[in-house]
């Protein structure tokens, strides 16, 4: 089984964050810190939910493990029979599991497997992926672009329809390339292949006979009023970035940051797949899982985080901000004197930063009539109290 069927995270960014940084450190409170019990966060999974109703639909479900499939995962268990498609690890939150490799043939499946899962399929959902910003171009066209393929041929041979989940950033390709040429020439993080890659895999989908519904998605965060996730992801290491005192932000002030509630992005697509199945016709073929213009820009965010750390008693210098798409990091003043790890966090994130655009407001699906039982369009206040959750949600991992 390969290594390499992972669950799809639209922008997951390695970051290893730094001690703090004696010049740039997080200021003491003049006050005393307020009471911290006023801010639970959860650091255990949610409970299991219950058992499906009885002689459920069936959906399949790759990368249920993941950081969105597993949210997608616990969303459908109250109207659908889940069978994930497995890689390394079980899932959970599915009834039934089955082992595949998206990097292999027919999902690494013997003919008898593959009709009999497409026998009993009403719905597939592919979550899972190769999700990581490396130069891998081989390794990203195997499973996301081959391995998308695969899952749509496994649909249309079931006569079901598939939800795709794909990344809103795949529209900003032009930008990203763009912004690519001012990386520092040992930067770790390359989203460029990823996001070709994810191209990609939209057109061999779309070039499949299946019926498809794509699903963008954009920077997944916690869960809502929470904060709560398996696995760490970029937004999180931003904010670990922000709490550990240090005073730049390698993105433009003006730069929107995109991002939903992975709970928000499984009510969704639970909305979508139980529209498949009771009447395919409605279905659509895209649908923007983003908060639009609710979306706060790279300067409101690290406010929202010093917002947040104040109430915890943590006061923090104002960051610098430093647009890697207009200027190299290396002209940054100062950059050669800063900590060789805080280098390579702030070139990782400006990696990051060049594929979210120049402040482009995103289209939203959320809240459209036509999606039954699917979640409503996000408010500012509700897109900044989220990132308050996940602020406290890092807060309390990091002791």
């Amino acid at each position: 089984m390969s290594r390499l069927s992972e669950p799809l995270c639209p922008v997951r960014v390695p970051v290893v964050v730094p001690a703090p940084v004696p010049a740039s450190a997080a200021l003491p409170s003049p006050t005393p810190p307020p009471d911290l019990g006023a801010l639970p966060v959860p650091t255990e999974e949610p409970a299991e939910d219950g058992d499906p109703p009885s002689d459920p639909p069936v959906v399949l479900l790759t990368g249920a493990t993941g950081v969105v499939g597993e949210a997608i995962a616990r969303a459908l268990r109250a109207d659908f029979y889940v069978v994930a498609l497995r890689g390394r690890r079980a899932s959970s939150h599915a009834h039934a599991e089955v082992p595949v490799d998206l990097a292999s043939p027919r999902l690494g499946l013997d003919s008898g497997a593959w009709s009999d899962l497409a026998a009993r399929a009403d719905v597939v959902v592919h979550a899972g992926g190769r999700a990581c910003f490396d130069d891998n171009a081989d390794d990203f066209h195997c499973v996301n672009v081959s391995g998308s393929r695969r899952v749509a041929e496994l649909a249309h041979d079931a006569d079901a329809p598939l939800i795709h989940i794909s990344t809103a950033f795949v529209g900003h390709i032009d930008q990203a390339r763009e912004a690519a040429a001012f990386l520092p020439g040992d930067c770790a993080a390359r989203p460029l292949t990823y996001l070709e890659s994810k191209i990609a895999a939209e057109r061999a989908v779309a070039a499949s006979d299946a019926r498809a519904c794509v699903v963008r998605p954009s920077v997944v965060m916690g869960d809502t009023g929470t904060g709560w996730t398996p696995e760490p992801q970029s937004v999180h290491g931003h904010i670990k970035m922000l709490l550990s005192g240090v005073a730049t932000s390698a993105c433009g002030p003006h730069q929107r940051l995109d991002m939903i509630p992975r709970d928000v992005l499984a009510r969704a697509v639970a909305a979508l797949a139980n529209v498949a199945v009771r009447d395919p016709s409605r279905l659509p073929s895209l649908y923007h899982a983003c908060a639009g213009q609710a979306a706060p820009t790279c300067e409101e965010f690290a406010r929202q985080v010093a917002e947040t750390a104040w109430r915890a008693g943590l006061r923090l210098a104002e960051p610098e901000f430093h647009d890697p798409a207009k200027a190299s990091l290396a002209d940054y003043p100062g950059w050669r004197t800063l900590p060789g790890r805080v280098r390579d966090v702030l070139a990782v994130q400006a990696a990051g930063s060049t594929i979210l655009g120049a402040g482009e407001v995103f289209a939203t699906s959320l809240g459209a009539p036509e999606l039954p039982g699917g979640p409503a369009a996000l408010t500012a206040d509700q897109v900044l109290r989220n990132v308050e959750s996940d602020v406290r949600f890092v807060m309390s991992a990091r002791g």
